[in-house]
């Protein structure tokens, strides 16, 4: 019996472990199952069901499942695919029973946050789709145990940030995705770790910031979207780790500016988007290095203003997309401005205002098949501008504008032979008997001269002075004369707020002409640029010649120079800078000419770049006032600084001792130089010497003369010179002989006059002395009387001695004057026109000076006890002269 009791509690226990197994092992009753798949979605389940062990992929989404899911997960360990889609979850399920899973879907739930504790290590998923939550945070740490991740999306949800480092662990990760999100910045290394990722999503965000080293790390991205942000500029720093980029897409931002290099890193790039976007111009190196870009699309911007280089640089391109925007001008007045795309095959042009097409607007584009120009209110195409398009096949026109005049009709057989009649529905606009007939059906009998505007004077170029205004003129008119409207442009831009004056006049033929003038007040060198003005009346536009305006401003010293004062031998600096637009040249004058001593002598230097002027070993002869002049286009200014150089007082020659015969005049020299001129005084025996009619001084003071030597004239006379670098003397002396017998012809004499002419040049002066020193009435006490033969000769006899001597005048046969610095000696000379009568000759002595300037008048330097009437004749001393002086006539 008792056996037959335990018998039986092994058999129910058996049925029981048997029925649960089962239980475990069918599939739910609400759920449909195929194989391993279990279908639970929209059960309206709010728990999990019992799944069977053996389940693979589970979907349980569109139910009302909350945060208790996790116990129901706990056996099914062969599951890879778990589907949670839109239920009420707050939270991310525990996956640590789930040693196989491989894919998990959470989206459109309530899920808050990602934490630390939601995976286990080494964690077997590969994709995670969190969609559509709330989540505002994911921990820092949070997504450690996903090494083995490769799709990740966070889309629609509520991040503001992500932590740094998030990304570290996931080294397999390669589609990221992270769009309609709340995210302002992406900081630098945020992405780090990220080796595999090859896409990456980014859109719908409020990115304004996208600091340098963002993307770093990654190595094969070929994706990335970054549209409907707020990203303001493209530059180079934030495109490290881009290296591998093929599509990138950057549409719906507020992109304004492209930092040149930007595309440096990213040649491999092949289809770039900036469509919808606040682009203004696109310059030569906008699109720098991009070698391989293959589609651009630039539409919906506000491009007015194409580089004849901008698209050089990308000479793969197949197809762009320049439509919505502003580049009329472009293709009206642009020659060649495409001609670099040679492989382009899709050209889109539509809505960007064009009223005409000139001949070289498509040079180049040699496989262009389709070419957009509809939605431009275009009315004349000049003609061979589709000659280049020889492969066109599709050309999209549908203006209502067309002025259908003579030089349109080459487009009627055009059309016919080159491009899909269907694509062209342009009707005629003018003349009016064709007006609404389209471009195919227009004949030769229709056409007239064109009404367009007619532009008869030009803008021109000119030099604009800052801080004053400039004016541009143009004038146009047209046949017949209808309204026109002016616009001007800088630099292929349009002018902001330009101030313009207009108005209409009539020419001498009488036919009117209107004109516009654009003011530019305060002119900046922001308002250097080419300008050019756009004439259009309803049948069309026309284009001026470019007139470049270069801002110049005056120039300005920044370093003038200032006086100096140096002694003899001493170096001279003189410094001059100018500041102004251009850069003025410097240039320097001394006493207002070009003759520097210094240059001649090579003693001189100007250094350009130091601005500095240099004098070595200068000298006095370096004097004078020095000018520097800055000269631009703008004008010319001018400083002036005063080189003073100081020489000691020092005497010429040395001074010689003197003898003279009592009655004589005699000369005494002191010829001396320095600087400043030296103050000079004259002493005998010690004592100064007080000018009398006998004695008076001449020539600055460095000629005493006394005339009619006296005995008591005889002693040591002294020359002192001073001035403020110090004081010399020198000293002579000077002896008076008796009187002498001169053997005269009494009745036949007319008188003896000794003339003894000084001319010593000390600076630039010119003094002469003319000295009467003997009249007859003076000597006639002196004199014998002799034979009536004439005498040939006077010899003077010395009182002691029998033995004759000629002794010096005045002036020794020796002495000279000179002019400071060159020093020529002064020579005797015989006058070959003294009267050949011996008897009437006159007995003379000369000296001649080289002469700088004008001789005054001699008569001004006799003594005023000499009265007689006198001419006085001058000569310049260019060669050696003579005077002699007449009694009986009266002349010199």
């Amino acid at each position: 019996m008792g056996n037959f009791l335990l018998i039986t509690i092994i058999t129910i226990v058996f049925l029981i472990q048997t029925s649960l197994q089962n239980e475990n092992n069918e599939c739910p009753q609400r759920c449909d199952c195929l194989e391993q798949y279990v279908d639970c979605s929209r059960k309206n389940l709010v728990s999990v069901p019992r799944i069977p062990k053996w389940v693979e992929q589970l979907d349980l989404s569109y139910n009302k499942l909350s945060n208790d899911v996790t116990e129901g997960f706990k056996e099914l360990l062969s599951l890879k695919i778990l589907k949670l889609d839109k239920n009420t979850l707050l939270r991310i399920p525990n996956f640590l029973y789930l040693n196989q899973i491989q894919e998990v879907s959470l989206n459109r739930n309530s899920i808050s946050s990602i934490d630390t504790n939601h995976f286990p290590e080494n964690s077997t998923i590969k994709t995670l789709s969190l969609n559509s939550n709330r989540i505002k945070l994911i921990k820092e740490g949070a997504l450690n145990n996903l090494t083995n991740l490769i799709t990740l999306k966070l889309n629609r949800n509520e991040l503001v940030s992500l932590p740094n480092h998030l990304f570290m662990h996931q080294s397999n990760l390669k589609v990221l995705e992270l769009n309609h999100n709340k995210i302002h910045v992406i900081s630098g290394l945020l992405f780090q770790g990220l080796s595999s990722l090859t896409t990456l999503k980014i859109k719908f965000n409020n990115i304004e910031n996208i600091l340098d080293g963002a993307f770093f790390g990654f190595k094969s991205v070929s994706l990335l979207q970054l549209d409907h942000n707020r990203i303001k500029s493209i530059s180079k720093g934030w495109m490290y780790g881009l290296e591998s980029l093929t599509t990138l897409s950057l549409s719906n931002n507020l992109i304004s500016q492209i930092d040149f290099g930007s595309w440096e890193l990213c040649t491999n790039l092949e289809t770039l988007d900036l469509s919808h976007n606040y682009l203004l111009e696109i310059e030569g190196r906008t699109f720098q290095h991009l070698n391989n870009l293959h589609i651009l699309n630039l539409s919906n911007n506000n491009i007015s203003a194409i580089s004849q280089e901008a698209f050089s640089q990308i000479i793969q391109l197949q197809t762009l997309f320049l439509n919505n925007n502003k580049i009329s001008w472009t293709v009206e007045d642009m020659s060649g401005p495409f001609s670099k795309l040679q492989n382009l095959i899709i050209f889109n042009l539509s809505a960007n205002h064009i009223k005409s097409i000139s001949s070289r607007a498509f040079e180049g584009l040699s496989n262009v098949a389709e070419l957009d120009l509809r939605a431009n209110n275009i009315t004349s195409i000049q003609h061979h501008a589709f000659d280049s398009l020889s492969k066109l096949r599709k050309l999209y026109l549908n203006s209502t504008s067309l002025l259908c005049d003579c030089n349109l009709l080459w487009m009627v057989k055009w059309i016919r032979d080159k491009v899909e009649h269907k694509y062209v529905t342009a009707t005629c606009a003018y003349p009016a008997e064709v007006r609404g007939v389209t471009i195919a059906k227009l004949k030769e009998d229709n056409c007239g001269d064109s009404p367009k505007p007619k532009i008869i004077e030009h803008p021109k170029s000119h030099l604009a002075i800052k801080n004053r205004s400039a004016n541009l003129i143009c004038s146009a008119t047209s046949n017949p004369f209808s309204n026109m409207t002016f616009l001007w442009r800088k630099n292929n831009g349009n002018v902001s707020n330009p101030a313009v004056y207009e108005n209409i006049t009539l020419v001498e033929n009488g036919k009117p002409h209107a004109t516009s003038v654009l003011v530019i007040p305060d002119v900046s060198h922001s308002d250097s640029g080419k300008y050019q003005c756009v004439v259009s009346n309803k049948f069309g536009t026309t284009y001026s010649t470019k007139a470049k305006v270069n801002i110049v401003t005056f120039p300005r010293f920044i370093k003038t120079p200032t006086n100096v004062t140096v002694k003899t031998g001493e170096t001279v600096t003189l410094n001059c800078a100018a500041t102004g637009d251009p850069p003025p040249e410097i240039s320097w004058k001394k006493d207002g000419g070009n003759d520097f001593p210094a240059a001649r002598e090579r003693r001189m230097n100007v250094m350009p770049t130091d601005h500095l002027f240099f004098i070595v070993n200068a000298k006095t002869t370096d004097m004078g006032i020095y000018s520097c002049a800055a000269k631009n286009p703008a004008g010319v200014i001018m400083a002036n600084a005063t080189l003073t150089v100081l020489q000691e007082p020092s005497f010429i020659r040395v001074m010689e001792n003197k003898e003279v015969i009592t009655g004589e005049s005699v000369v005494l020299q002191c010829m001396i130089t320095g600087s400043p001129k030296p103050v000079l005084k004259w002493l005998k025996n010690g004592t100064p010497i007080v000018p009398t009619e006998r004695h008076y001084f001449t020539a600055d003071d460095q000629l005493l003369v006394i005339i009619g030597a006296e005995s008591n004239d005889a002693g040591q006379y002294e020359c002192e010179i001073t001035n403020e670098l110090g004081t010399k003397k020198d000293m002579i002396e000077l002896k008076v002989l008796p009187p002498v017998a001169i053997m005269v012809k009494e009745e036949d004499m007319t008188g003896i006059i000794i003339i003894t002419i000084v001319c010593c040049a000390v600076g630039t002066s010119i003094i002469w002395v003319v000295i009467i020193y003997h009249t007859r009435r003076r000597m006639a006490g002196a004199v014998h009387t002799y034979p009536s033969e004439s005498v040939k000769m006077t010899q003077v006899v010395h009182s002691d001695n029998d033995s004759p001597h000629m002794f010096p005048d005045n002036l020794s046969e020796h002495s000279s004057c000179k002019d400071s610095g060159t020093g020529d000696s002064a020579k005797q000379t015989s006058f070959d026109g003294v009267p050949s009568d011996r008897t009437e000759q006159v007995h003379f002595e000369t000296a001649v000076c080289q002469s700088y300037s004008p001789v005054p008048e001699a008569h001004k330097l006799l003594p005023s006890s000499f009265k007689p009437s006198i001419q006085v004749c001058v000569n310049t001393c260019v060669t050696p002269a003579t005077y002699s002086f007449s009694s009986h006539s009266g002349n010199v």
